[in-house]
């Protein structure tokens, strides 16, 4: 039996530019019905040092930290202290992997707003260590919807809409790199409270309606116990592993969600490298029907409006899911890690 556990990650607190304090975040995670969350305030790691990682509300509160410079933004998980930002990306990516740390490049392909002029894209993801991607990020994708003053106020009457899929370039950088080594995805919130932007209306702003966008589900094979050490090393292996997917909880809440792969023998799940054999298939489950993607090396090889879809015998590749809700106006709704079928 597997246990999927549903979390949300890349939150600023007051030790750094947030608006709240843990209390008050941590009211806010079990109002939006969130088991965990991870503070990764700008480089520093004062609420650990001060506070520590604790059940707050019922709320499993972990904390890393995100390396700022002007650009190429590195969230920290796992870590004693934090890098020096003026290091060369792989200089700071490689502090965090000699202290036995791992970290995700935050917001790589965040598109510049005119309105808001900030270049925080990353500009080379060649690095010597493994690492991971922030593949979804709530407030990069809405500050990408919109370029003129009318376009922010539509954003502000119709705030679902705002969230796209992740940008296609990262995706097909993701798929790229999956490729040659495992590259765990995550989705984040950015979270800073009403001090995001003072002037805008705090509805959108605010932590509770932040946490109720974008969450990454950890697949675990043990439950959660309610015991800190313990809990804290099944939430951090998953998402090292890559043994995660990424909901759009405003196209719709996830009960549970399947994606592996299996033989006669055994199964193998989000972030498992597998050798290639025959009688291998690939299997996708949903509660309920919507319109589900197999993608084999970035291209789409298998799609159906279903609720289940499978794949026998699939080839050596890098394979993911995407999962879109709606007749209509299709929405994205969950976009799975990869399962690495190596030749």
């Amino acid at each position: 039996m597997l246990y999927n556990y549903s979390g949300v990650l890349h939150i600023h607190t007051k030790y750094s530019d947030g608006s709240a304090d843990f209390k008050g975040i941590a009211r806010a995670a079990r109002r939006s019905g969130a088991k965990f969350i991870i503070i990764n305030d700008h480089d520093t790691l004062q609420g650990l040092y001060k506070e520590g990682e604790q059940y707050l509300n019922g709320v499993l509160f972990l904390i890393g930290s995100e390396v700022t410079p002007k650009r190429n933004h590195f969230l920290c998980y796992d870590i004693r202290s934090v890098p020096d930002k003026h290091l060369q990306p792989s200089e700071y990516a490689k502090d965090v992997y000699n202290q036995g740390g791992f970290g995700f490049l935050a917001h790589p392909d965040q598109k510049e707003n005119p309105l808001f002029p900030a270049k925080m894209h990353w500009e080379n993801w060649d690095l010597d260590v493994p690492y991971g991607v922030e593949l979804w990020n709530y407030f990069s994708q809405w500050m990408g919807s919109f370029r003129t003053r009318r376009g922010l106020l539509k954003s502000f009457l119709f705030p679902k809409f705002c969230l796209t899929p992740p940008e296609s370039q990262t995706l097909l950088r993701w798929d790229e790199l999956g490729k040659t080594r495992t590259v765990p995805a995550i989705a984040g919130v950015d979270a800073h409270g009403g001090r995001q932007l003072g002037w805008l209306p705090n509805t959108l702003c605010s932590y509770l309606y932040q946490f109720k966008t974008l969450r990454t589900h950890v697949v675990c094979e043990n439950p959660l116990k309610g015991i800190l050490n313990e809990d804290r090393n099944t939430i951090l292996s998953a998402l090292k592993k890559g043994c995660c997917y990424l909901v759009n909880h405003l196209a719709g809440k996830v009960e549970y969600f399947s994606f592996y792969l299996q033989d006669n023998e055994r199964h193998w799940q989000m972030g498992d490298e597998v050798s290639h054999k025959p009688g291998l298939t690939l299997k996708v489950k949903l509660p309920v029907k919507a319109h589900l993607k197999i993608i084999k090396d970035g291209r789409i090889i298998s799609q159906s409006t279903s609720r289940t879809l499978q794949l026998t015998n699939p080839g050596p590749g890098v394979y993911r899911v995407e999962v879109y809700k709606g007749k209509f106006w299709p929405r994205p709704w969950i976009f799975s890690n990869h399962i690495y079928l190596r030749a």
